[in-house]
This record gives C-alpha cells, structure tokens and sequence, in this order.
C-alpha cells in the first residue's frame, strides 16, 4: 500500500468520524482487487446527491448485512448531497472497504455524466471479475426523460447518455436494475437493448418508495442460491420487491411493481408497435377517436397521481384498442402474442395478474396541454420514436 493510497483512507475515516457520514458504518482498510473469477458482481450507481441522500445509509446498512462472499461481488459507487466528494466501495458483511475516493471536493464526481457510469462498470469489472454482471442505477427516475439527477452538477443520464455509457463500458451486464421510479417504459427498455450489453431489465412501471429496493432480501437469496440463471435472479428482485411493500420489511403500499423485461425482445416488439402505429397513422382521422378512448382508460402511472400520469401501461391500452377497434387484430395480436416471452416476470402488491398492470408502459399524456414538446421526445429516445412514429402519433391524436 502507498503512502498516499494509506492517506486516502485516514482522510477517509476522519471525515466520517468527524462529520457523521455513514458514522455507524464500520470503514476497513482498502484491500486488494479480487482477481478470481466469482459467479456475480453486484454493482450500485448510488446517485444521492438530491434529496434522496437521507435514503443511502439505510441501503448501504442493507447491503452489509449480507456483504460480498468468497462468490459474490457487491460494489457500490456513492454520492452525497450533504458532503463534497464520492466514494466506491467494496461492500462486506458488516463492512466497508473504500477502493477510490474520499469525501472531499477533488473527489466530487458529476453522476449524471455518462462517462462516470462507464468508468465505475469498467473499473468494478475489471477489479472484480465474474461470470454475471448486475448494474442497478439508484436515484430518481422519470421514464424516457431520465434518470440519476446529481444536483450538484445540475445534471443528469438521459437515456442516449444510458445507453452510452453502458456501451462504451464493453462489459455485458445480464441485468440492469433501477431503484428509480418509472423505469419500466418500451422506451427506456427498447433504448437499453440497443446497447446488445444488457440482457434483462428491472424496473418499475410507477413509483419507487423512498426505501427503494429490499437489498438484504434480494442478496440473501442471490448467496444462497448461485445457481440461479440470470432470469431466474430478475424474478426474485421482481418478488422480493414487492413482497417487502406488502406487509414486509419496508412496510406497506398499496401500489407498488416491478416487471423484468428481455432485453433481446424488444426489437421484435418494436417492430410490431412501428407496423401497428403506421396503420394508425395512415387513416388518423378515423382512429384518433379510438386511440384515445383507449388510452384514456389504460391504467396510468406518475407518482401516484390517480388518472394524471403522462405513462399509460402499454398492453392494457393495446388491449383497450382491440375492443373498440376489432379490425386492428391482425396489428395489435403479433404484440400481445409475444408478452410472455417479453415479460420474464411481473408482479404488484395487488398481485401479478392484476388487471390493467401488465409490466411496460409507453408516453401517452392526457391532453396536448401535458404533452412534452415533440422534439425533445424524439431527441430523448431518437431510435424508438424515429422507428415507430410514436410521437407523430401523439401530436395528431392530441391536437
């Protein structure tokens, strides 16, 4: 150990000490990088500079209580409101271990800089090798508009700068997760997949408690069990999620879900929305009535204002659509045909075959007076509103 990696880490302990950071965290000495191949590395993009920074200690004190194993890797890069600088950490039981950083403004990282993602995966990756690779990005989330808002640098990750970032990483991350809200959208799953880095997506279609993620649950069952597959993991996050908003350790809501999508079946539903949005497109002046119609009754979704949400659940409007509108069968039955295959695992605290709910949503505001400027959608999501005409779709159905 260097000097001046040794400084690090007593400047590192003597500002927890001294300012109540994580104060009831054991802080250890920095240890060598595992070189051994381990089956999991779990990886936490903790962004909590923004109101969400009273959150992080009782996350990280989760995570510790289950701690990374002679098998499982878990890594977590912070970042605090109250105090200047961020840290990553190797995550122990009852432990933490610092390997870069220091609460200070020479280590104040811009979270919502896709090259900061793209360092932390490569650097967790690199120092810590597995055969499977989980990334959950912590923060506030908004659907296609973003994610991971670092108020410090007034910025944040729009979904290109996600999909940047976890490109430019070239690691293959089996699943990304979000402990954010909103993130179970076609948008940002279609976006994600472009990558052909991710295999499974966990998110939610509305919002995250400010608890977020039950990580003691969902690493208990990940070190007990390695030999769960990829998609056999992405269901019990889904499950273990919800199962701790329903009468569970992190209390009860009563309204909370969690979907896990396949990445690699996104494309496939893409191109079945873009036939189905351009047959709508080509006689708009005889479905826009229908469209909306349908929309309207979809369940909707936005922090839980009832019937507000600019989100609408995808499949409870296609399905919506079908029954106004029979002739658009041989459209909207390819999607529907493929749900199970695309949806790996769904559930909610009122059940995983509540009505209306059914794991990805789509951008559908109420009225045009809701409607987010046109170009700054299509700039948000270039691939997904370019190759469905989605958003053509919303500004004549909204006008």
């Amino acid at each position: 150990m260097t000097h001046e990696l040794l400084n690090t880490i007593v400047a590192i302990s003597l500002i927890v000490a001294s300012m109540g950071i994580l104060s009831q965290i054991t802080i250890v000495a920095i240890g060598d990088a595992s070189s051994s191949l381990k089956d999991w590395t779990f990886m936490v993009y903790i962004v909590g500079d923004n109101n969400l920074d009273p959150y992080v200690n009782s996350d990280l004190y989760e995570m510790m209580s289950v701690g990374s194993t002679s098998r499982v890797n878990i890594i977590a890069l912070v970042d605090l409101y109250r105090v200047n600088g961020s840290v990553m950490y190797y995550i122990g039981r009852n432990e933490l271990t610092p390997i870069w950083g220091n609460w200070s403004s020479e280590y104040e990282l811009n979270m919502g800089d896709p090259s900061t993602l793209t360092w932390f995966i490569r650097e967790a990756a690199s120092k810590y090798p597995a055969r499977h690779y989980a990334l959950v990005i912590w923060d506030h989330g908004d659907s296609w508009v973003g994610v991971g808002w670092d108020d410090t640098n007034s910025d944040y990750l729009t979904m290109e700068e996600l999909k940047t970032a976890i490109r430019n990483s070239g690691v293959f991350i089996d699943i990304v997760g979000f402990d954010a809200c909103l993130m179970a959208s076609i948008e940002v799953a279609y976006t994600l997949s472009l990558t052909n880095n991710v295999g499974i997506i966990v998110a939610s279609e509305e919002m995250i408690p400010g608890y977020g993620w039950p990580y003691r649950e969902i690493l208990s069952k990940l070190v007990e069990n390695l030999d769960m597959t990829p998609k056999e993991f992405a269901g019990v996050i889904v499950n273990e999620y919800v199962a701790s908003y329903w009468h569970g350790s992190q209390g009860t809501q009563t309204y909370v879900t969690m979907s896990a999508v396949d990445a690699g079946k996104l494309p496939i539903l893409v191109s079945y929305m873009a036939t189905l949005t351009n047959k709508l497109l080509s006689n708009i002046e005889t479905y826009s009535q229908y469209v909306r119609a349908a929309a309207e009754a979809a369940e909707r979704f936005w922090f839980g204002i009832m019937y507000q949400g600019p989100y609408i659940d995808l499949r409870d409007f296609l399905e919506n659509l079908l029954k106004l509108k029979r002739e658009l069968d041989p459209y909207i039955y390819p999607i529907l045909s493929e749900w199970s295959n695309i949806i790996i695992s769904y559930n909610s605290t009122r059940g995983p075959h509540y009505v209306g709910a059914y794991g990805l949503t789509i951008y559908f505001p109420r009225n045009k007076e809701l409607f987010y400027n046109p170009e700054y959608y299509y700039n948000s999501v270039p691939e997904f509103a370019s190759e469905t005409n989605w958003y053509k779709l919303l500004e004549y159905t909204l006008s």
